[in-house]
């Protein structure tokens, strides 16, 4: 490997910027870090929805891994309110029980992404096309509650 000439401030520049200038890996794990630090200093009305059910945990214990094209059920508890939804190709579909209308948003690392109203019965949806972390936002007449981080 050929010395580097240091003396020459512009390669110096050059080589501390290649050292220090992270990979997409590292990048992704900054910015979840940075995403999680800021949910854990942001609005103290908004309480954590324990995690119930995980549809994904009873599959592995009967096969050797998650089905692929089986959409993948999750529950979320806080208090007397659970959020259910369902995650799939075609998109984010939940349920407020028991039913209240309410505004929920989905937020990934980057901030909010998108918002929908849950109706009288508190049925919502959301697209496909979201990969990576996400977490759900509820508001309701009874508060503000947020989803655990779900990795799609």
């Amino acid at each position: 490997m050929p010395s580097r000439n240091w003396n020459d401030d512009d390669e110096l520049m050059r080589d501390l910027r290649e050292a220090l200038w992270p990979d997409p890996t590292e990048q992704q794990v900054i910015d979840s870090a940075t995403a999680a630090y800021r949910w854990g200093t942001a609005d103290a009305d908004v309480e954590l929805a324990a995690l119930l059910y995980d549809s994904d945990l009873d599959q592995s214990a009967l096969v050797r891994g998650p089905l692929t094209g089986v959409p993948r059920t999750l529950v979320f508890g806080r208090g007397p309110l659970n959020v259910e939804i369902e995650l799939s190709e075609t998109g984010i579909e939940g349920q407020l029980v028991p039913p209240e209308p309410g505004v929920v948003r989905l937020v990934s690392i980057a901030g909010a992404e998108a918002e929908t109203i849950a109706d009288e019965v508190g049925c919502f949806s959301f697209p496909a096309g979201r990969r990576g972390p996400i977490r759900l936002e509820c508001t309701l007449q009874g508060g503000r509650f947020a989803t655990a981080w779900i990795v799609t």
